[in-house]
């Protein structure tokens, strides 16, 4: 896969950024860092009120400035006219201070792209309407990669939420497991199956689920786990000896995130689809076990280029335990457009990957 993007003007941006981000926006504002022709991080944050639009701008000019934006293009999606307004205002201009410069603001209403900056021919009162996407050698380039943006920002959420009809069943095997004596074999062996590349799309068993979730109690395990499923996260060398003897054993070694598929879409057959799967199994009554997935799915996620998936499995995880410190650090790297260093076979063009959902 590679993380170059070339795009050719403003309707190209527009068709693109779904597919970067992984669902259709709405009620959104959106700053695409560029270099030169390709796309570098994307940065999202709701349409705030008025009275909140210099801190929503300054949550997309922090990350995108660290990332090394020097040029950038603004995107707004909105429902009612100007309802974007003082946030695009207010983001041009503390882009501008910052020293990036802004080559293009656009907003999207009604199935049209408006310029609030051009009064020229080329740019009418009564907007132009959106280029097909199919028309868009980018957006056909992420297609065939694997990509497919979700309805909206729910059904982001919903990658992450329990599953009501898998509920008592891995309940009852968590319930019943929990007492069992600690065991890492065990716990290997269940992420072994649980990982295994040629499982298939059915279901993980309630039981290999309840294992699965219960190591993650274990500390070291979770930060060893984490680290061999994100290269670069957790060096080698910062993981329990015996641990990293049982991964390299027992759990597949999944392709790093710059050789895997992005995972948006709707049948998930890569590492973090499988992930979610967990996540989704795991109902809010084991709160505890829900967290720590969602945490490790998210960590896999954010390393992925996933930030709008990171966020969501990260929201519950929070919602469910308020103090998971995992959780919260990671929050932190997602709100700050902090990347995670590369792992051994990332290549170092993989911005054009980074979202912030």
């Amino acid at each position: 896969m590679t993380a170059d993007i070339t795009l050719r003007g403003p309707d190209e941006v527009i068709a693109v950024l779904p597919y970067q981000l992984g669902y259709h926006p709405r009620n959104s504002v959106v700053a695409v860092a560029l270099r030169g022709r390709s796309m570098g991080m994307v940065a999202r944050t709701d349409l705030p009120p008025e009275e909140h639009a210099v801190e929503a701008a300054a949550s997309l000019v922090g990350p995108l400035m660290r990332d090394g934006a020097t040029a950038v293009v603004v995107v707004a999606w909105e429902d009612a006219p100007d309802a974007s307004t003082p946030v695009l205002l207010s983001l041009v201009e503390q882009l501008e201070e910052a020293g990036a410069e802004v080559v293009d603001v656009a907003v999207v209403r009604d199935g049209r792209r408006f310029s609030p900056i051009c009064s020229e021919a080329c740019c009418p009162a009564d907007g132009e309407p959106l280029r097909d996407p199919t028309t868009v050698p980018a957006v056909a380039d992420l297609v065939a990669l694997g990509r497919a943006p979700l309805p909206s920002r729910d059904d982001v959420d919903r990658l992450v939420e329990p599953d009501g009809a898998r509920d008592e069943g891995v309940a009852r095997a968590i319930a019943a497991r929990a007492d069992r004596r600690p065991g890492r074999r065990r716990w290997a062996r269940a992420w072994g199956r649980l990982l295994e590349p040629g499982a298939g799309s059915d279901p993980p068993d309630d039981v290999v689920v309840a294992d699965a979730v219960l190591a993650l109690a274990d500390v070291g395990w979770r930060d060893g786990l984490i680290g061999w499923l994100s290269p670069g996260v957790l060096p080698s060398r910062e993981v329990e000896p015996a641990v990293l003897a049982l991964l390299r054993t027992s759990v597949p070694l999944w392709p790093t995130p710059a050789r895997r598929a992005p995972v948006v879409r709707t049948d998930h057959p890569a590492l973090l689809g499988r992930l979610l799967d967990v996540c989704r199994a795991v109902p809010d009554s084991c709160d505890g076990e829900a967290a720590a997935i969602c945490t490790v799915a998210a960590h896999v996620a954010w390393a992925d280029g996933e930030g709008a998936v990171a966020r969501a499995a990260l929201e519950r995880a929070l919602r469910l335990v308020p103090d998971y410190r995992l959780a919260d650090l990671l929050v932190r790297l997602v709100d700050g457009g902090v990347r995670f260093p590369r792992g051994p076979g990332r290549p170092h063009g993989d911005a054009g990957l980074r979202s912030v959902g």
